[in-house]
């Protein structure tokens, strides 16, 4: 025989139709997002380690000064590697950007095609397709490179410039300013040859050497080509930030997002159970009646477990098909919108089914089953007389002699507590949302002025060898990259003593100690007099430097020491150099003997592809933080309403008006949110703080912890905002308790 109790089911849901609504929506949103960023990062990182085979991407490549002898090659090749030249010239366009031009590769580093064809015409250019979008070029515009107008013709995606990183020193790829293109060969040959970089690119033999071997065999590459005595660069895959960099970091935030969601879903599930509790209170006297008639508490446990079950269940199968489909496009356009990938195909995920549809789904069960098992303990005969104490009542607490609407409302506020507990954690929860959305664009703004205000001068010169400039202006430095146990590059400087460009640098003369930046403190809670011990990235060289001083350079993390101690420390000959500092541009060293130079655009170029990659997120976040706001007040303060339906509407028959009674009821409700909010705010600061030193330690580089005072103006009014419109719904919510919806009085018969 049917149970008859399911069905009460669909009328449960009808008569909390809007509070269910709001739930489910919410689950399907954050379901849905979590579900659609894990099918499209697992998807995308798999057609990114695929792609290496799939559009066989080289194993390294190197620069000579000339094109490379047969002899050389012949000896290069015998190691094991087949060698593709890979030849390009980099031309200036307007507004400075740069235009890095190939020919077309068709047996390695293979290209993509997003729209258009392949140059097949002279004057036609394919370009990169995120370069494109950025600056708003579309198939068969023009370009003027070289003098000459080229008609784009197609925009692509190139395998070995997934990242477009101009240098593989520079700090942060540019995909504003920077592209890389595909000319015809007549094309190619007609520019000129001052700009040609000879560039080969390497593939190994051997398809399943190992990392460690693969590395060996780059080093005999290397040691070879060094021989000739006209290497200009060297790179092996494992280091080339134009194919590794995407990779590394797609997927890389998957365990954030399911915190995010994982801590949503226990939210929402104490909603779910606090939902379900004063159901069960409501319903006492039939709760008593089903006791009393045979039905057991198992039964009527199972049975409050339903909707909470269903809608959260309903809701993440709706999410993942949402995840598969819309929410996948977004997450795919903002990976789309910060990296040079080729095209992908969605896979099939079940992990993803897994940890956005099963794992919520048993989180929200248990929760609802703990609160409601537990309120259904007492025997019937306490549920027909709507005595929820499972120990002796204890005695209302003595308030303060305050004015009377003061004393109710702080009653109020104790009978609710638990619901108030959730809304603050909820608050909570939601702010530090918010604060994230709204704090980082002018984090990323204040590190862009800290870095332009402290840079050691305008045009920093790392050289390929030592060369030397008439120009007075210029002060030679070393500089070398050590790394951290975890694997982050830390800048090793040396310096002149009383050096014209750090004078506030007051470098050790002795050796192995040395003056750190205070990023580099600040990010591995270091201190002055700690020791630190730095390695090379494929050596066994270690070295122990002590820290004597700190220096505010917000562009690097780095160390300071002098340039003698440099050179004694890494075995250099006396006067060696790496490089010049000057705020003058150096016109009398040839650009072939330049391997970077820095100047104020490479060191902002970090924040502004930050701030346009993840502009859209930043964005997203705010709003989904804002409607986190929303429904938790919401709902929360609905329960509170509804709870109190017989009191409210006690109070309408002793005469008090709607407004009246609002101000009792929302007014209570007023007071705990926007002391939460107001809370809050400061404490999220400290909170977000130890988040933000966290996942800033699992990244690369470090940006200074600095909150502008606007954002917390910010996050106390959208909260404030946020729960004014709840506050007119909940005043529409009393104006419709009717006065006889609970109380039921005769009326009187006319004589």
């Amino acid at each position: 025989m049917r149970n008859p109790l399911t069905k009460r089911i669909p009328r449960e849901i009808k008569n909390d139709l809007g509070k269910y609504i709001a739930l489910f929506l919410f689950l399907i949103l954050s379901i849905g997002f979590i579900s659609g960023f894990l099918v499209a990062g697992d998807s995308m990182k798999s057609a990114f380690d695929n792609s290496f085979g799939k559009y066989n991407v080289e194993d390294g490549h190197f620069c000579l000064a000339t094109e490379i002898d047969d002899k050389t090659k012949e000896n290069v090749e015998n190691l094991g590697v087949k060698l593709y030249k890979n030849f390009y010239k980099n031309e200036e366009i307007k507004n400075g950007h740069t235009l890095r031009l190939y020919r077309n590769r068709d047996d390695f580093n293979k290209i993509s095609v997003f729209e258009g064809n392949l140059p097949e015409n002279n004057g036609e250019i394919a370009i990169d397709r995120l370069y494109a979008e950025n600056n708003e070029i579309k198939v068969g515009d023009k370009i003027k490179v070289a003098d000459k107008d080229m008609t784009v013709s197609a925009t692509v995606a190139f395998s070995d410039y997934t990242s477009l990183f101009k240098n593989n020193t520079d700090m942060m790829f540019d995909a504003k300013k920077f592209s890389v293109a595909v000319v015809t060969d007549s094309d190619f040959n007609k520019i000129a040859d001052d700009n040609c970089i000879y560039c080969y690119s390497w593939i190994d033999n051997d398809k399943n050497l190992s990392d460690s071997k693969k590395n060996d065999l780059g080093d005999d590459v290397k040691e070879e080509l060094a021989k000739t005595g006209m290497l200009t660069d060297f790179v092996k895959r494992a280091d080339n930030q134009a194919i590794m960099f995407s990779g590394d970091d797609i997927g890389s935030d998957k365990t954030m997002m399911l915190t995010l969601l994982y801590v949503l879903i226990i939210v929402f599930g104490f909603i779910f159970a606090i939902t379900s509790r004063d159901t069960v209170e409501q319903e006492a006297s039939v709760i008593g009646t089903l006791r009393a008639s045979g039905y057991t508490r198992g039964e009527l446990t199972r049975h409050y477990l339903v909707v909470p079950t269903l809608v959260t269940f309903t809701a993440a199968v709706i999410g993942n098909i949402l995840g598969y489909t819309a929410m996948k496009n977004v997450v795919m356009n903002m990976y789309y919108h910060s990296y040079s990938l080729p095209p992908y195909q969605t896979l099939w995920n079940g992990d993803a089914f897994i940890l956005t549809t099963v794992i919520p789904c048993i989180i929200i069960t248990l929760i609802n089953l703990f609160v409601i098992a537990k309120a259904l303990r007492l025997p019937p005969l306490q549920f027909l007389r709507h005595d929820f104490h499972m120990k002796k009542k204890k005695k209302a607490a003595k308030l303060p002699n305050f004015r009377f609407l003061t004393r109710f409302r702080l009653r109020i506020i104790l009978q609710n507590i638990p619901s108030y507990i959730i809304m603050v954690f909820g608050i909570m929860f939601a702010g530090l949302l918010l604060f994230f959305g709204l704090a980082l664009n002018p984090l990323l703004s204040n590190y862009k002025t800290e870095v332009v205000n402290n840079m050691i001068c305008d045009y920093q010169y790392v050289l390929k060898a030592p060369v030397e400039t008439s120009n007075d202006a210029a002060e030679k430095f070393c500089i070398t990259t050590l790394y951290e146990s975890n694997d982050e590059e830390i800048s090793v400087y040396g310096i002149e003593n009383g050096s014209e460009y750090l004078s506030k640098v007051n470098v050790p003369k002795k050796k192995n100690e040395v003056v750190a930046s205070q990023g580099y403190l600040e990010k591995y809670s270091l201190k002055v007099g700690d020791r630190v011990t730095l390695k090379d990235k494929y050596g066994e060289n270690k070295y122990t430097f002590k820290i004597v001083g700190s220096y505010y350079y917000p562009a690097s993390l780095c160390v300071f020491m002098t340039n003698d101690n440099f050179n004694d420390v890494f075995d250099k000959d006396e006067g060696y150099f790496t490089g010049y500092f000057s705020n003058e541009k150096l016109k009398d060293i040839d650009d072939k003997y330049i391997a970077t130079t820095i100047t104020q655009k490479d060191l902002t170029t970090v924040t502004d592809q930050l701030d346009d990659s993840m502009g859209m997120s930043f964005t997203l976040l705010i709003g989904f933080s804002v409607l986190i706001y929303i429904i938790l007040m919401y709902l929360l303060s609905k329960l509170v309403i509804e709870k109190n339906e017989q009191n409210i509407s006690m109070l309408k028959i002793l005469g008090y008006s709607n407004r009246e009674a609002s101000k009792l009821y929302n007014r209570a409700t007023t007071v705990v949110t926007i002391g939460a909010i107001l809370v809050s705010v400061p404490l999220i600061y400290y909170v977000f703080a130890g988040l933000y030193h966290y996942f800033m330690f699992e990244m690369k580089g470090w940006l200074p912890y600095v909150v502008s005072w606007y954002v917390f103006v910010e996050m106390a009014v959208i909260g404030i905002i946020c729960y004014a419109i709840i506050y007119f719904i909940l005043q529409k919510k009393i104006n419709k308790i009717k006065l006889l919806s609970l109380i039921h009085i005769s009326e009187p018969t006319r004589p």
